[in-house]
């Protein structure tokens, strides 16, 4: 029992470097593998009863995108549905809805839409518009041929002016398109952290016994530089199987060039390097560093870029963010990578401010680390 406890110890930073994000992988994948949003559950209510009412619900009843299950008797009933999630949104015929459309005086439906989730919200929003948009197509061009135009005349009387839309890079609008990339640049720095920063902390206090003259800060460079880039390493191993997985598994899009990837990565993991010593200054206690560290991981992603843009966010903050913490110099390239397949000039304005970023917080964590090491010597002293 004990050989095993001393083998998973020595196992332990492989564990975390590499099992972990697959296991993430994996259970993100499969809780957000399907790609198309289809099936939003909607309830109806049809105040007027009539054909043309029945014909809508029809149609959405035949969408793939909606799943009617129920038709409700107010909207009372309605409103409470969605509250408790029941559905994800309604749609409301109004009286006299068939009358409007036959006099052609501006017949409205109402469509009411759960919004605290954004994707199905939008999702329903949009398909619901469709449904609405080829019913009004066809209420157009049945009067136009009522005046004796053949139906082609017609068409073109309809389409002079229209639109189109194309999305690009997600045009499913899927959870996992839109958040894996984010997932896994967080995935990335907080099992990094958590290896390296303890693993500094017990470099730490072995250090205050020993000298700090300049032969021996050479000794301990040697002595921490393979170790951390055995640690940079698992990342790699793990960041590669990820994709492997996402794409195998759940048809996540790969365009990105493997090699601008990883040297994207190098330069993230030298400046959460210096992050990682800063760290272990601070702290003098293993859980609290690593207490800290989780707690790092709801505010990094969502302040650094990713999940809200930046030029919305409050003056100042983007610039302060980008300036204490690495992340949005690599999660925001690591999605142009894989669902764009960008450049390494597309991607340069990031490899170019994580460079800097990197140049100067790890001479400034080897510092405040170093400095750290000497405070503890000279109360040891007293």
């Amino acid at each position: 029992m004990k050989r095993v406890v001393e083998l998973f110890f020595q196992l332990k930073p492989m564990i975390i470097l590499i099992i972990i994000p697959i296991a993430f992988t994996l259970i993100f994948g499969a809780c957000m593998s399907p790609i198309f949003v289809n099936g939003i559950p909607i309830g109806i209510l049809d105040l007027d009863r009539s054909d043309e009412s029945r014909e809508l619900i029809d149609d959405f009843r035949s969408s793939p995108t909606f799943i009617v299950l129920e038709t409700v008797d107010s909207i009372d009933q309605l409103e409470d549905d969605i509250m408790t999630e029941k559905i994800s949104g309604g749609i409301i015929f109004p009286e006299g809805f068939q009358s409007d459309i036959t006099q052609r005086s501006g017949a409205q439906a109402l469509v009411m839409i759960d919004g605290t989730n954004t994707l199905i919200g939008n999702n329903l929003k949009l398909y619901a518009y469709k449904i609405f948009m080829e019913k009004n197509y066809a209420l157009q061009v049945a009067d136009l041929e009522k005046n004796d135009l053949v139906p082609f005349v017609s068409n073109q009387y309809i389409n002079t002016l229209s639109s189109a839309d194309r999305v690009l890079y997600n045009p499913q609008q899927g959870y996992f398109y839109y958040l894996y990339a984010g997932l896994l640049g967080v995935f990335v720095q907080q099992t990094y952290l958590n290896v390296l920063a303890p693993m500094l902390l017990k470099e730490k206090e072995r250090l205050k016994h020993q000298p700090l003259d300049r032969a021996s800060r050479r000794i301990q460079a040697r002595r921490l530089l393979p170790e951390i880039l055995t640690y940079a390493g698992y990342t790699f191993i793990s960041l590669i199987v990820c994709f492997i997985l996402a794409k195998v598994l759940f048809g996540y899009p790969l365009h990105g060039n493997l090699l601008t990837t990883l040297i994207t990565q190098v330069i993230f993991l030298v400046g959460l390097t210096g992050m990682a010593l800063i760290f272990a200054a601070i702290f003098d206690d293993v859980t609290h560093c690593t207490q800290f560290v989780m707690f790092l991981t709801i505010p990094t992603m969502l302040s650094c870029g990713y999940s809200w843009p930046e030029f919305m966010m409050a003056p100042g903050f983007a610039f302060v963010m980008k300036r204490v913490w690495p992340l949005y110099y690599y999660y925001n390239p690591l999605k142009e990578l894989m669902l764009k397949g960008a450049t390494l000039s597309a991607i340069s304005d990031y490899l170019i401010g994580g460079i800097i970023f990197a140049a100067f917080w790890l001479p400034v964590g080897m510092w405040i680390f170093r400095q750290k090491i000497r405070t503890m010597k000279q109360i040891e002293q007293l």
